[in-house]
């Protein structure tokens, strides 16, 4: 019996699915619904002890306490489907930059990477942390 080979979806189908992911976050981030930005966390990350969703969410409420606002401006995708993100981990990924404006208009900017587990895309970010300077930043936790 031949089977029919499966074909990966084009990039555009990707960076679609990527974008709809990243907005809906920041929609959630915006409206303070931390369980499904969490939700949107690599699971490999949310594996204990890596994040957990208290500290997570404590963080990511005082991170828009200190915006107010967190609102996308432009979001550019670097897809990866072809290069491993590393030899440990084999599954596809893509960096994703966000300009992003807070409540006083002024622009930050987030540089995200996210990954694609059984399907579906999460990011690596396990918080916000506003800078010395109060630019916003992206943290991953690093590894091991």
């Amino acid at each position: 019996m031949i089977q029919p080979t499966r074909r990966s979806p084009p990039a555009s189908v990707e960076r679609q699915a990527i974008r709809r992911r990243v907005r809906q976050m920041y929609h959630w981030l915006e409206k303070g619904l931390w369980e499904k930005c969490f939700s949107l966390v690599d699971p490999k990350l949310r594996e204990p002890p890596e994040v957990q969703f208290p500290a997570y969410a404590a963080g990511m409420r005082d991170f828009r306490e200190v915006y107010k606002r967190v609102h996308p401006w432009m979001i550019r995708i670097s897809l990866h489907l072809d290069t491993p993100s590393s030899p440990r981990d084999k599954r596809h990924f893509a960096y994703v930059y966000v300009i992003w404006q807070d409540n006083a208009k002024r622009f930050h900017m987030f540089q995200e990477r996210w990954v694609k587990d059984s399907g579906r895309w999460f990011t690596r970010v396990a918080g916000l942390v506003p800078g010395p300077e109060r630019v916003g930043r992206s943290r991953a936790p690093t590894p091991k």
